[in-house]
């Protein structure tokens, strides 16, 4: 009966873990818009809207793909110090800017050319 009980909670606590960590562990548009504003706008200059458009959704895919998502984004913002992120803001960051890059979603109250 002890083993059952024991087997029980494993197999419940696996369940538990394997349905929250991956939530935890992905990205989010809505955190990397955040992000952006609090974080690099000022420096940018531009809203975030401006900033995800300067690549189709595909281009970013490769710049992110090829591990140059940080360069490309000190290259059109360069006041920005890319050290004040850490990875899992730059993922978000990079959702975002996947999210609504050229091609993609047009965020509410923009026409971003």
């Amino acid at each position: 009966m002890r083993k059952i009980k024991k087997l029980s909670f494993t197999v419940v606590s696996m369940l538990l873990v394997s349905t929250i960590l991956p939530t935890v562990s992905m990205a989010d548009a809505k955190k990397g818009h955040r992000l952006y504003k609090k974080k690099l706008q000022k420096n940018c200059n531009f809203p975030g809207s401006i900033f995800a458009r300067n690549h189709t959704q595909d281009e970013w895919e490769k710049i992110n793909e090829d591990g140059l998502f940080k360069e490309e984004t000190k290259k059109i913002c360069p006041q920005i110090d890319i050290d004040k992120l850490n990875e899992k803001q730059w993922k978000d960051i990079y959702d975002f800017t996947y999210k609504y890059g050229k091609g993609g979603e047009i965020p509410n109250g923009c026409d971003p050319k």
